[in-house]
């Protein structure tokens, strides 16, 4: 029958295509409260063949990074707008192919719920880039972190 290697290859696609859309540099916690003090990691994968050697990253408006773990052999340069808030940052160092780092951020969200969404940049050293700055669902999605309400102070 016809049908069932059509069925496989369109399976096996899938989930390669699955495997791929899963690769992509993402931020966790995925949810986290408003106004809270929050740990963010940043994964970044090399899903190329070639070294990736530069990640460009614009915060969420509102997000207050205040700190950066140290990454050996890694340099983080901090973007700063006008009144001198941190806005985003550039990593730079080597990561090979089929490997992957995280990078861990401290920072303190805005007070109001909803979407913080992350912008990156990542560079490999044939010239290309990949920009993680379109709309979930997209083939490069900006990384989104849901802020819930804070929960309402207990009564004495």
């Amino acid at each position: 029958m016809v049908l069932k290697p059509v069925v496989r290859s369109l399976t096996l696609f899938l989930a390669v295509l699955a495997c791929t859309a899963q690769a992509h540099i993402r931020i966790n916690p995925t949810d986290s409260t408003a106004g809270g003090r929050e740990m963010y990691r940043m994964r970044v994968p090399n899903e190329k063949q070639v070294n990736s050697s530069r990640i460009e990253g614009q915060f969420p408006e509102g997000l207050k990074v205040y700190a950066f773990e140290p990454k050996p052999g890694w340099n983080v340069a901090i973007k700063r707008n006008d009144k001198g808030d941190i806005v985003g940052a550039t990593w730079t160092g080597v990561l090979k192919p089929y490997e992957f780092l995280e990078f861990g951020m401290l920072a303190i969200n805005p007070a109001a719920p909803g979407d913080l969404v992350w912008k990156f940049v990542q560079s490999y050293d044939d010239g290309t880039q990949e920009e993680f700055t379109g709309p979930v669902g997209s083939r490069l999605p900006s990384p989104v972190v849901m802020l819930k309400p804070a929960p309402a102070p207990s009564k004495p």
